[in-house]
């Protein structure tokens, strides 16, 4: 019984391959490494937008907030001491630094400029991503 396999299969002619079946299969295999690559950007450039939008989102309470407490501790009232009465600050440099400082609204600023930070970081996130997917594509 044996024999008779092998001998049914010895009568087969084998299979003949394309002449372009390499190009074929490297064509192929760079499409998808360029598909993969592609889709990656886009998960990317996503997560991009999203932190633009988020920090744009944020950016108005931020900005609400530094301004409550800029105007509630009183600093531009100091501040415009170095306008009015000039001479004054100068002679009480040192007191007038510590007022400022004790004055300032350090929570709302630091809140403000952070969502102003993370803008800016994820819009040269966003650019720096644009432009690779754009020179990805118009190799292909």
């Amino acid at each position: 019984m044996h024999k008779n396999y092998e001998q049914l299969f010895s009568h087969l002619t084998p299979p003949e391959m394309p002449d372009n079946l390499f190009e074929k299969t490297m064509r192929r295999i760079q499409k998808e490494r360029q598909s993969s690559i592609l889709k990656r950007k886009v998960m990317i450039l996503s997560i991009g937008m999203i932190g633009i939008i988020g920090a744009a989102a944020a950016f108005i309470p931020a900005f609400k907030m530094a301004q409550t407490e800029l105007s509630e501790s009183g600093f531009p009232y100091f501040l415009s001491l170095i306008f009015s009465d000039f001479e004054t600050v100068v002679a009480y440099w040192q007191n007038f630094i510590m007022s400022l400082l004790e004055t300032l609204p350090v929570m709302g600023l630091a809140t403000l400029l952070l969502t102003i930070l993370v803008f800016l970081g994820s819009l040269k996130f966003l650019v720096r991503n644009v432009k690779s997917i754009f020179t990805l594509t118009n190799n292909a």
